[in-house]
């Protein structure tokens, strides 16, 4: 093929993917927004529909529903209209016998109607947030597809006569190219055959005219340079590929050790040769509070001294002393030990520091730091807890020792048997019950709420079950109920556990007021301006008359083992209040303390109300 036909070919066959490419995009946002159109118009006459049939579904007003669907057939626009009540009982439709007797199928976008060319969408019926019924439309997309395929055939007949038009102008084009290419071409052959003397004519003053004289003027030099030419070509084409080789190996290393750096929470210090700052990770900063870009330069000395200021001690920075000799005096240096330091600033925290020196050129040793303070706290509150839990059942386990060795080094009277006996049964129910609290405050933290079963309860039966389930010690009255009958509030609560977060705050009332008194349960409403609440609650108070707590007993009260009667002559195991706040916090809900010594303890349990669900926020407190 000549050059000319490959030129005309070339022109058209691009022109013509770039007139399909233009045509389809064209068409396909034509349909898209014409489609988005009906839809949307759809949509609107199914919500106005269902907005204006709410009541006359509500009340089977079969009248006014067919004239609503009457008025809406003869805007034609629309081809089927449904309306369902909530059984889904068909109340009413209108619109061609063939299309009522199809299968309606609601469609999300307008791909499926291609099929019978109808498009189906439904609106609910909804009155008061419950659904009343259904609206179902049916609408034809003929007219849309009558629109595409008019603007399909405009779009072929411009797209044909600018081919026509591209075609004449590539041709004539091509013959001029054709004719001061040739001159090139029979050039290029004599030049091959080493005819260098030989010249292009010139003619006129353009672009090929210039390409002639530089023909011209290459063979002038060409038999001059092309040995040295190629020679210089090759040395340095071999060193840019290994250059541009070295280039990309490097940045991809860097690039991965930008990214381990960047996403390690653990910080890095490397040293040069002169042992001086080379880099510092930006987790040094953030563990330190050492600015990475100060330090940078900044000599192995003054480097520590500036460690050491945010130290909580000398003995911290001795640390880093210790792995240098350790180091030094060791036989394997590749080794990386480790020291633990205490910084006091930015915040205070235990950091492992590692050294690794290194035999590199450019890199002496690299300094490691990674944060323990989780760990260490961690292993503070298990000593902590493994020492309060064994004191706690030290005690009974003393007792039951003491007695059951009493009892079988001597025969006991009758009523001093039956008294030790006593004693022992006591102190093996109060160790079940320790134990049986910690295996709940380990299983609740252990599967973090996961075995929680939260279901929608009403609030005010869920209490009264409590309080009428609930036994008082004896010779002491029920809880005095303060429940009013007002409209449901529903909250999402796993019922037994909270059921168990609420005796427990009850048994506490009546042990911690020995001398009686009553003891009251309320439900609180807050008010609507309350701005410590974050959304709508509902507060369930218990309150009680007895020896309450100075200030300073209510912060701890959530402590484990933790109890205001130090005496020891009220029973319990100090755990109760822990499990009440660990299943609270599970319902997103917070527990609130009041309390005066000598007059007594109100206890709030503030929960979420159910989205949808309660009273106006406007109602007053019930307390």
């Amino acid at each position: 093929m000549r050059f000319r036909a490959k030129t005309i070919v070339g022109v058209a066959i691009i022109e013509l993917v770039l007139l399909a490419i233009l045509v389809s995009s064209a068409l396909s946002i034509l349909r898209d927004s014409n489609e988005a159109e009906l839809m949307r118009r759809v949509q609107l006459g199914g919500q106005l529909l269902a907005a204006a049939a709410k009541d006359a579904v509500i009340s089977q007003d079969l009248a006014t529903l067919d004239s609503l669907l009457e008025e809406a057939m003869n805007t034609r626009q629309i081809d089927v209209i449904r309306v369902y009540d909530s059984e889904g009982v068909l109340l009413s439709e209108r619109g061609d016998k063939s299309l009522l007797k199809r299968e309606f199928r609601k469609e999300t976008d307008m791909s499926g109607a291609h099929e019978d060319g109808i498009f189906d969408w439904s609106t609910p019926v909804m009155a008061g947030g419950i659904k009343q019924g259904e609206v179902q439309l049916g609408v034809s997309i003929s007219p849309l597809n009558v629109l595409l395929k008019s603007a399909l055939r405009w779009a072929a007949g411009i797209a044909g006569l600018e081919m026509l038009l591209v075609a004449l102008f590539s041709w004539l084009l091509g013959s001029y190219l054709v004719r001061q290419l040739a001159a090139l071409r029979d050039a290029s052959y004599r030049f091959a055959a080493g005819d260098f003397a030989h010249r292009i004519p010139l003619h006129g003053n353009d672009e090929l005219t210039e390409t002639a004289q530089a023909f011209n003027q290459m063979a002038q030099q060409l038999n001059d340079s092309h040995e040295s030419l190629r020679r210089e070509i090759n040395e340095r084409r071999l060193f840019q590929e290994i250059a541009e080789f070295a280039q990309s190996k490097a940045e991809d290393r860097n690039e991965q050790l930008n990214g381990i750096f960047t996403l390690s929470p653990d910080g890095f210090v490397s040293f040069d040769r002169e042992r001086r700052v080379k880099y510092a990770t930006p987790a040094f900063t953030q563990l330190t509070g050492i600015d990475r870009k100060a330090i940078t330069g900044m000599d192995e000395a003054a480097f520590t001294k500036l460690l050491e200021d945010q130290c909580a001690s000398d003995l911290s920075v001795a640390a880093l002393t210790r792995l240098h000799k350790r180091h030094r005096s060791d036989d394997q240096p590749n080794l990386i030990y480790r020291e633990r330091i205490e910084i006091l600033k930015p915040v205070h925290r235990y950091l492992e520091v590692g050294l690794r020196e290194s035999e590199a050129q450019s890199v002496s040793q690299i300094l490691y730091f990674r944060d323990v303070t989780h760990e260490i706290e961690v292993d503070r509150i298990k000593s902590e807890f493994l020492s309060t839990a064994a004191h706690e059942l030290r005690t009974p386990m003393s007792s039951i020792f003491g007695y059951t060795e009493l009892m079988l080094a001597r025969e006991l009277e009758p009523d001093l048997r039956r008294e030790s006996l006593l004693v022992i049964y006591k102190q093996s129910e109060l160790m079940i019950s320790i134990i049986n609290e910690l295996l709940d405050l380990s299983r609740i933290e252990a599967r973090g709420g996961k075995d929680f079963n939260l279901e929608m309860l009403a609030v005010a039966p869920l209490l009264r079950d409590v309080i009428g389930s609930f036994l008082p010690p004896a010779e002491r009255k029920a809880p005095i109920a303060s429940i009013p009958d007002r409209p449901a509030i529903r909250i999402n609560a796993d019922q037994k556990k909270l059921t168990q977060a609420i005796n427990n705050i009850l048994s506490n009332a009546y042990k911690y007021s020995p001398d009686g008194g009553d003891v009251e349960v309320s439900l609180v409403y807050p008010p609507y301006d309350d701005l410590h609440l974050h959304q709508k609650q509902i507060g369930i108070r218990i309150a009680d008359h007895g020896i309450g707590m100075t200030a300073e007993q209510i912060p701890r009260i959530f402590e484990r083992f933790y109890r205001v009667d130090s005496s020891g002559k009220i029973p319990g195991t100090g755990l109760g209040m822990s499990i009440v706040k660990e299943i609270i916090g599970f319902h997103d809900g917070q527990v609130a303390v009041d309390s005066s010594p000598g007059k007594g303890t109100r206890v709030t349990i503030w929960l979420p109300v159910a989205r949808g669900a309660g009273e106006s926020a406007h109602d007053d407190s019930a307390a």
